[in-house]
């Protein structure tokens, strides 16, 4: 067998590595404080377990005075100002005067870390159902810096969780593309589209529970596939711990759960896996027990969402379901979880996003079209039902969203549809990789378009956003903005985010050069790879003598 050429491929992946690690290090910086969707309460609960010990209960635990006393000193959007009327929004923080902005973020530095463990009986802690595993990190460093200003330790609890969940998306990645076949002249390609979303960075650059959920959204996918490649026990064991930690981060884990053990006894069933398999995975699965045992105790529902605990039953969500408009519905979540402007909730040009679900739709349906071609086609079809499964999971959350009260049916929650990034990904460039004269110019395009994306994100919309702009986007406005004055619009970035405005300032300029120069090395070695191998280069599973490609992946 000829060895596998990955010093080929070095460049191409070292170049998105360092692309991703530049993103998930400016996004933290450049959002300002509590600017990350519900982040205010998402790290009221991790300091609640620092302070108190224990975990929070939904209705009884309220936030700390510290993050009180923050939340009426930091701008916020408009749309925060509905719930928190109180608030300051972003345009009359930045109509202030220079002096009265620094005096601001002045007393917000200077808010008494002691206030931490002080409650504010006035403001309840609404996220404080939620599963507890991904809060344990920003939890610890809460407890470990807390002499250090609030400023200090969201910054810190920021970093580490939009480092570790990016870095652990980065890896599963590419163990899920491994898994499926896609060649190694394709790896890179995939993880540039994965990390090239402005919105994998909004969902785990803010401390909140989604930096482990999407991680683990994947290696619920992984795992899975392993398990069906190889019914073992030590695979069993595995997707039952992937299971289990998933329940434990986020409760959308609950019909992944299900397929897991639809699977399990399908296998044991019909493909003669062993009963010590079916034992093992649900001895795992069965580690997230205690939790939803406690949300039917203290809420009288097993999921625990706010929704259900507050009495909204199945028969109410279905009357919702059925007077949602859901064609609309549906498109309109999806452009948000392509472009999503925080807590702002600001959005891209429609017909920016509506070209690159198209894009998208157009490698999705080369994939459909060549399924026959897959060495193991049972395994993409099992991605293409966990994908189901989760999509009609969300259908269900939107209704239950709107039963529970919301006046707008096109209910947006595009943070929960980003643990479905990897596994499509994963299918697109597995459609592009078997028809070449398709993926030829899809793939250059949907790169060139990614690339577009990222780096407007930061140059045409958040910067701007951010140093006070208030006019209708465009090149030739911002440039008269800016260029009016550009001392003052870099002071009111500065006094606005949670970062060094320089050191942000540094971190934009070097993504808006990483972003072309990954574009182009991962589109080079994909349409290489077309023009050298044709059709088959992504069947790795079934050439496995040919020269770039992969063999089946082994043990997690």
């Amino acid at each position: 067998m000829q060895p596998l050429p990955t010093s080929r491929w070095v460049g191409p992946a070292g170049m998105v590595f360092l692309f991703w690690l530049l993103n998930a290090t400016l996004y933290p910086l450049l959002l300002p404080l509590w600017d990350g969707v519900d982040e205010p309460f998402h790290y009221a609960y991790a300091q609640h377990i620092a302070t108190e010990g224990r975990w929070p209960v939904l209705g009884q635990t309220p936030i700390s005075k510290e993050i009180d006393l923050s939340l009426r000193l930091a701008p916020a959007s408009y749309v925060i100002r509905h719930n928190l009327p109180y608030v300051m929004t972003f345009g009359e923080f930045h109509a202030l005067p220079a002096a009265a902005r620094q005096a601001r973020r002045e007393d917000i530095k200077t808010i008494d870390p002691g206030w931490r463990t002080l409650p504010d009986p006035n403001s309840l802690n609404y996220e404080a159902q939620q599963p507890p595993l991904a809060y344990l990190l920003p939890a610890a460093i809460d407890y470990g810096a807390a002499r250090l200003p609030l400023v200090r330790r969201v910054l810190l609890a920021r970093l580490a969780v939009s480092l570790a969940g990016g870095a652990l998306q980065f890896w599963l990645t590419l163990l899920l593309a491994s898994e499926l076949g896609l060649s190694l002249a394709w790896q890179p390609y995939v993880r540039f589209l994965v990390t090239s979303s402005q919105m994998l960075y909004a969902t785990v650059s803010r401390v909140a529970n989604d930096w482990l959920a999407v991680p683990l959204g994947t290696l619920f996918f992984l795992a899975a596939l392993r398990f069906h490649r190889q019914p073992g026990v030590r695979q069993a064991v595995i997707l039952g711990l992937a299971v289990a930690a998933g329940l434990l981060s986020k409760a959308y884990f609950l019909p992944w759960a299900l397929l897991a053990v639809v699977l399990v006894l399908w296998s044991w069933l019909r493909r003669g896996a062993q009963l010590r398999a079916v034992l093992a995975a649900a001895a795992a699965m069965a580690l997230a027990g205690p939790w939803y045992l406690r949300n039917v105790v203290l809420y009288g529902s097993f999921s625990g969402l706010q929704q259900s605990a507050s009495g909204t039953g199945l028969s109410d969500t279905v009357r919702a379901a059925l007077s949602i408009p859901w064609p609309a519905t549906i498109w309109a979540s999806t452009r948000g979880a392509v472009w999503t402007g925080n807590n702002s909730f600001t959005s891209f040009s429609a017909a920016t996003i509506d070209l690159f679900l198209l894009l998208c739709l157009l490698a999705g349906a080369c994939w459909l079209l060549t399924r026959g071609q897959a060495a193991r086609p049972s395994a993409e079809w099992l991605v293409a039902a966990g994908l189901g499964v989760f999509f009609a999971a969300l259908l269900y959350a939107n209704s239950l969203f709107v039963a529970h009260g919301s006046a707008n049916p096109h209910v947006s929650t595009p943070w929960y549809a980003q643990p479905l990034a990897a596994p499509c990904a994963c299918l697109a460039c597995l459609g592009m990789s078997r028809v070449p004269r398709a993926g030829r110019w899809l793939a250059p395009a949907l790169a060139a378009l990614c690339t577009y994306l990222i780096c407007a994100t930061y140059f045409l919309k958040l910067i701007p956003l951010y140093a006070g702009f208030t006019a209708r986007v465009s090149p030739a406005s911002l440039l008269r903005w800016w260029w009016s004055d550009p001392a003052g619009c870099f002071a009111t970035l500065g006094d606005t985010i949670l970062g060094d405005v320089h050191v942000v300032a540094v971190l934009a300029c070097a993504v808006a050069l990483a972003a072309p120069a990954a574009a182009v090395a991962v589109c080079r070695a994909a349409v290489r790879s077309l023009l050298r191998e044709g059709p088959h280069a992504a069947d790795s599973l079934s050439s496995p003598s040919l020269p770039g490609t992969l063999r089946p992946a082994g043990p997690l």
